[in-house]
């Protein structure tokens, strides 16, 4: 059975029937005006605190960190993991693609995991995979838990 793992992308959270944008916007989902073009990487929500929480992108709700297993390669690969799903990003999403064939290729992954950083919107975060709350940045993907990959 082939595996894929989610590599690269703002985590999607929620699904709604109408387009956030278009709401807040008071526009009708049948004349929306395509206002989602005004906000390429979504709509950003903060906590009471000021922390950047979530991203409202369509009828999507979404992380706002991107989650991303560059430095995790190695322990994919190990775990027989065959597809890597990228999820395109408003700008760099080429880039991206080099960097993550460059680790698969047996690049250095500290170096490359700078490299995406840079391109990333608001920073990173893997903790669903590695088993922490989803907002964290974790090293290693469990061992003896095969299956949550």
């Amino acid at each position: 059975m082939e595996t894929e793992v989610f590599a690269l992308g703002r985590l999607p959270l929620a699904y709604s029937a109408r387009c956030y944008t278009a709401r807040s916007h008071n526009l009708p989902k049948d004349d929306c005006q395509f206002k989602c073009l005004d906000y390429p990487n979504g709509r950003m929500l903060e906590t009471r605190e000021g922390q950047e929480f979530l991203v409202l992108n369509g009828i999507q709700t979404q992380s706002a960190l991107t989650h991303q297993v560059l430095e995790q390669l190695p322990e994919l690969q190990a775990l027989a993991v065959d597809v890597l799903r990228i999820s395109p990003q408003y700008s760099g999403t080429m880039k991206i693609i080099e960097l993550f064939d460059a680790a698969r290729s047996g690049g250095d992954l500290g170096s490359l995991s700078k490299k995406l950083l840079t391109l990333l919107p608001l920073g990173a975060c893997n903790g669903y995979l590695v088993e922490q709350a989803g907002m964290d940045f974790g090293a290693e993907v469990p061992h003896d838990t095969q299956q949550a990959v």
